[in-house]
């Protein structure tokens, strides 16, 4: 299994937003297999190497969060297990203001409150699927 490092930094915001539409939680309960907390944990991965190897993983399918309006933005979740023990995803969405090195990490939990987390805390992502063209 894949294993990325990170570290936790706050995010503005936008995660919640994107969280807060029925159609993107209905999505992810279906590619996921979880009802997502409404906001997102941020990890920033601690490595030029993970960066790389993060751009390689991410031009992979995925699975898809499709919007029911072809003028909306969807994107794509890639199912992880956050620090050994808890199920979640990095959403990527098509529209996006972050460089790769920034993730954006869902989960059915607060992660920040499960996990005992504070900004500059070091987490480790583990990869659950892989999926390539």
């Amino acid at each position: 299994m894949e294993k990325l490092q990170g570290t936790v930094t706050s995010g503005t915001g936008e995660g919640a937003l994107f969280l807060g539409f029925d159609w993107v939680r209905a999505e992810i309960r279906s590619a996921c297999g979880f009802d997502p907390f409404p906001g997102t944990l941020n990890v920033v991965l601690t490595s030029p190497a993970a960066v790389l190897r993060w751009s390689e993983i991410r031009k992979g399918r995925g699975r898809p969060l499709t919007p029911p309006a072809p003028d909306s933005c969807g994107g794509r979740c890639f199912p992880i297990l956050v620090a050994g023990e808890v199920l979640g995803a990095v959403v990527v969405p098509d529209v996006t203001r972050y460089g790769e090195e920034l993730l954006e990490v869902i989960a059915p939990v607060h992660l920040r409150s499960r996990l005992g987390l504070r900004d500059g805390d070091p987490i480790q992502l583990t990869l659950l699927t892989e999926e390539k063209d």
